[in-house]
């Protein structure tokens, strides 16, 4: 009885330790990144999961070189998902060139199909020369990045035509916002009760003070920020009342124009951040 308690024991202890050397296999096969690119007065971010990537926006048409460069440098010739956030210049200017290295993408969002401006007419062009379509999403709308979750949480009009992701990866997670502005953040306010602590944020607008209320950030309570924006731009972003904001705020921003290239990554529970300057 003795030995055959012993057997029972060695042999619960040997499958507990494989499926712990499992679970921590697992766990370090997983990877989380997000690599925002300098590229002057816009926006683009790459993010990567499990090896499954994700183009957010392509900067302007000035920025071309960079982010198709950045392609090539982390070999990602295929995208999961490419998110247009909205049609403007300084978001869909740089994605031609792109698309030349980056030929295969499996989903491409954007609130329209229409060709509105030279930037994005070139971008669609480059896009259906390799049988590419774009899919205008649902509010609510899940889709899968290796072992994250992107969701499209809201779109409106105009710069609020913007979509708005969110990203959960873990224990954490990352709101992307494009240039929407106060009545989207009402909006989302008023749909989430006040109450949508987030990990992350993308401070929209290149921190323009149309976007980034006191309310906005109160309900997202991110832990850290990035800002997007071009070195003395004409606009005088970000403005000051939006810094204030996220200083009163507690958060830890990085802006493009001061901290270069901008490096997150995560194991799903704990953030580090890298710049290039």
């Amino acid at each position: 009885m003795y030995r055959l308690r012993k057997y029972i024991l060695l042999t619960l202890s040997f499958c507990l330790l494989c499926l712990l050397v499992a679970c921590s296999k697992k766990g370090n096969s997983s990877s989380f990144n997000i690599h925002f690119l300098d590229v002057g007065q816009g926006d683009c971010a790459l993010v990567e999961c499990d090896r499954h990537y994700m183009l957010i926006d392509g900067g302007p048409v000035t920025a071309e070189d960079k982010v198709y460069n950045t392609l090539v440098d982390y070999s990602v010739n295929h995208l999961d998902i490419l998110v247009v956030s909205h049609v403007h210049d300084d978001h869909v200017g740089g994605l031609a060139k792109a698309l030349t290295y980056a030929s295969t993408i499996d989903l491409t969002l954007c609130t329209t199909d229409n060709t509105r401006s030279q930037a994005f007419e070139d971008f669609h062009r480059e896009l259906i020369t390799d049988d590419g379509k774009i899919t205008v999403p649902r509010i609510g709308s899940k889709y899968k990045l290796g072992s994250a979750t992107v969701e499209v949480l809201d779109y409106g009009a105009d710069n609020n035509d913007s979509i708005v992701l969110l990203i959960t990866y873990g224990e954490t997670t990352y709101m992307f916002t494009g240039d929407m502005e106060h009545n989207m953040e009402e909006r989302l306010c008023n749909k989430y009760s006040d109450n949508f602590p987030v990990s992350f944020l993308k401070v929209s607008h290149h921190g323009s003070d149309t976007s980034t209320s006191i309310r906005f950030l109160r309900m997202l309570m991110p832990k850290y920020a990035v800002i997007s924006v071009g070195k003395n731009n004409k606009y005088g972003h970000p403005s000051e009342s939006t810094i204030s904001k996220l200083k009163q705020a507690d958060v830890t921003y990085y802006r493009t124009d001061v901290d270069g290239d901008i490096h997150l990554s995560s194991d799903g529970r704990c953030i580090s951040v890298i710049t290039s300057k």
